[in-house]
């Protein structure tokens, strides 16, 4: 009989840590029984439009925004106690401080027998989380208090493992880079597009994530009405959705970038619209860690721009694979993707760059045998 595998996320929607669960239930489901629930659900969300192997348990997560705040940890631990208690996991795989907070409540209430081997992983910088103020010292005390009956600790780069450090003094985080490249997706990107401006020639900049404040997507909209006045034929193309459509749509009108601009909304195909566009762009102003969509293009031979967070000069060699330029600067990103733009031999050298660095760390392969060792020395010492 399987031993069971327990991944309880903070949201079952369409962002990175969705997909990074994804690709490790497909590729850990021979070796283990597994379960995904998350505090919340998204409709429609990632995990229930793909198909996961028979042996992947895909739990109900509450559809209320309100059992996602901080206020519903309690009730949160109670639910996971429940969940612990039916299904009997031997290992839980946490992710997002509130998701840790939550599990380090409910292992107090918890008989030590009945509670799984926890592996806590951190897939952001931590500040952004925490904020500022009396607010961040709370976060910080509750998580150094409640987590300590972690038995590992997984960061998803060596920054995030650094920064990570400072909160949980006494752990030893192993990295283990997220699992982005999957055999299936150059076949993904071959998939067709009906979109005219990826017919023919037109220069494409294409973002990918989710509408909210730490993808500073308004940078990125100043900084194209910029590119505009030097490439007036290039065109814009953010997929993903969020709170803060209405906003980037509102900002979009007032730049007057109406026709110059599609925002079509989450689509669970990015990769073909990877393949074709000219440039991808970046524009995170904090809480990045180890981005997907970043390591998705760059594999597939894109010339990438990103601003300087955290951990970016961890997965971009400035002029090797990549640009970097600095956080909230739409002038400095408007000049590094003209760049690019009016540069073919610059897009080509870059894109075969970005290629064999995103080959060489982010396979699904390597992040699979990384997790499975690391469960196999847990459950044999347990």
């Amino acid at each position: 009989m399987k031993r069971r595998i327990l991944f309880y996320l903070p949201v079952l929607g369409y962002g990175g840590v969705e997909r990074v669960t994804q690709h490790l239930a497909q590729g850990l489901a021979s070796q283990y029984d597994i379960i995904i629930t998350g505090q919340g659900a998204e409709p429609d969300h990632l995990l229930a439009q793909t198909p996961l192997p028979p042996n992947v348990t895909l739990l109900p997560a509450p559809a209320r925004r309100s059992a996602m705040q901080h206020r519903a940890i309690p009730a949160q631990a109670l639910r996971l106690i429940g969940i612990i208690r039916r299904h009997r996991p031997h290992l839980l795989v946490s992710a997002w401080p509130r998701v840790h907070l939550t599990v380090g409540l409910a292992y107090r209430l918890l008989p030590s027998p009945q509670r799984p081997r926890w592996v806590l992983t951190e897939h952001n910088e931590i500040q952004g989380y925490l904020g500022k103020g009396w607010r961040a010292a709370l976060k910080a005390r509750l998580l150094q208090r409640w987590t300590h009956q972690a038995d590992a600790h997984v960061a998803v780069s060596q920054k995030v493992a650094q920064l990570s450090g400072a909160i949980y003094p006494k752990a030893r985080f192993r990295v283990i880079y997220n699992p982005a490249i999957t055999p299936e997706l150059e076949r993904k990107a071959q998939e067709p597009i009906t979109h005219p401006w990826f017919q023919g020639q037109t220069p494409v900049v294409l973002s990918v994530g989710r509408l909210e404040a730490m993808k500073d997507f308004p940078t990125l909209l100043q900084a194209f009405r910029l590119v505009l006045s030097q490439v007036p034929e290039a065109r814009l193309v953010i997929l993903g959705d969020g709170v803060l459509r209405r906003e980037l749509e509102v900002l979009a009108d007032k730049l007057g970038l109406q026709d110059k601009i599609w925002m079509p909304g989450f689509d669970p195909n990015p990769y073909r619209y990877m393949a074709r566009a000219t440039v991808f762009a970046l524009s995170s102003a904090y809480g990045e860690a180890s981005p997907m969509v970043l390591s998705e293009a760059m594999y597939l031979g894109k010339p990438v721009v990103l601003t300087r967070f955290a951990t970016a000069s961890e997965f971009v060699d400035p002029e090797q694979n990549g640009l970097l330029v600095e956080v909230g600067n739409p002038e400095a990103l408007a000049q590094s993707l003209v760049r690019v733009l009016q540069d073919p031999a610059l897009q080509r050298r870059l894109g075969i760059q970005a290629r064999a660095k995103a080959q060489a760390r982010f396979s699904v392969e390597q992040a699979v045998r990384n997790y499975a060792l690391l469960f196999e020395e847990l459950l044999e010492g347990a």
